[in-house]
């Protein structure tokens, strides 16, 4: 049989003639070596895998956790989430404006900040532009909450913020919102698709400012 090339044994890496095909350690203490690393490398391997094994079942079991807690929520936690998007939106949508009713670009900061998200048709009164755009402005909380320590702005706000709409969009924006809409019945599906819509619409906003 021709004699071997030479090669580098895999446990001490010095160079030796190996006897045979397919030797590629020096030694028996070499062999014993390789065996044990190989070993070791295995159960490595397959802890690695039951661990990600494990981590993928727990992830799914969170995941079909909170598709439960989901299936048990009422449908005013989707509306309060979905109105909540739709506000955040409508405030930095107009973050380059001042108050729609009032004019006033740094009012008071009172509790939970300087700015609400006003609608002109009330959601009292007209639901079914509840998450319309255009019936949505950025609005200082003074203007927004009226009461109390505003009455003097209550009296009045409603037609400051119609004369605000005209001045920003004209009188057909205003008759437009002043005239009949159809009712809509929202449902759960479309509180969750009105969340979702709102987050990626401001996410979007966000980072176009950035760029």
């Amino acid at each position: 049989m021709a004699k071997q090339p030479r090669r580098k044994c895999k446990v001490c890496r010095e160079w030796f003639y190996p006897s045979r095909d397919g030797q590629f350690v020096c030694s028996y203490a070499c062999a014993s070596s390789h065996g044990k690393a190989v070993n070791d490398a295995a159960k490595a391997e397959a802890q690695r895998n039951a661990k990600q094994q494990l981590l993928k079942e727990e992830k799914e079991g969170r995941k079909r956790r909170k598709a439960k807690r989901e299936e048990l929520r009422p449908d005013a936690y989707f509306l309060k989430q979905a109105q909540v998007a739709f506000n955040s939106f409508i405030r930095f949508r107009d973050r380059h404006h001042s108050c729609i009713s009032c004019g006033i670009t740094n009012p008071l900061d009172l509790h939970g900040g300087q700015w609400d998200c006003g609608h002109f048709k009330t959601v009292g009164a007209h639901p079914e532009l509840r998450f319309e755009e255009r019936n949505a402005h950025k609005q200082c909380k003074s203007c927004n909450a009226g009461a109390g320590k505003f009455t003097r702005k209550e009296a009045t706000v409603s037609q400051q913020y119609e004369d605000g709409l005209v001045a920003r969009y004209g009188q057909d924006y205003v008759d437009w919102l002043n005239g009949p809409h159809s009712m809509t019945n929202y449902r759960r599906a479309d509180f969750i698709h009105i969340r979702n819509t709102y987050r990626a619409k401001l996410k979007e906003l966000k980072q176009q400012e950035a760029a």
